[in-house]
């Protein structure tokens, strides 16, 4: 039988789950610590494994979690529901609009996921609005953006 010792100290146990999640045990419980990567890189699991047409779309796009406050700690608890972490999915000019057509499909996995909103962001127009910081700020975001926008399928 396998247990967990409550009076042992912190520690990671990220291979135990087969990847790199790393699982925090304290004295009191157990928590997982998710990263808005790992959550952005799940959504895109569930949506290819149940819904594999919208992946052929999706898999053209970028995804990201967006954590609007983060900065917010969970003292505040109301605050973080308020300010709940959200899909942002990047797509180029050709796929927007299909995008948006299952916007519905893809909300409704967000919210089994625990994120508030599903949002599409068209990366042709934000890569070339003359306002964007865009590439000085998140500079791989922005490259990552670009690959995305030049990609033909």
């Amino acid at each position: 039988m396998l247990g967990i010792n409550h009076n042992a100290p912190s520690r990671t146990f990220g291979a135990a789950l087969g990847n790199n999640t790393p699982v925090i045990c304290t004295t009191a419980m157990e928590r997982i610590m998710i990263t808005e990567e790992d959550l952005a890189q799940q959504f895109s699991v569930i949506i290819e494994h149940t819904h594999p047409r919208v992946w052929e779309l999706l898999r053209q796009c970028y995804v990201k979690v967006i954590n609007p406050r983060p900065y917010l700690t969970r003292a505040n608890i109301k605050t973080c529901i308020r300010y709940g972490k959200y899909i942002g999915i990047y797509c180029p000019n050709r796929l927007i609009n299909a995008i948006a057509a299952e916007k519905n499909l893809l909300t409704e996995v967000a919210e089994y996921m625990g994120l508030v909103e599903v949002v599409c962001i068209n990366a042709n127009s934000l890569l070339h609005d003359p306002l964007s910081n865009l590439k000085e700020a998140y500079p791989r975001l922005w490259l990552d953006l670009l690959w995305i926008v030049t990609q033909e399928h």
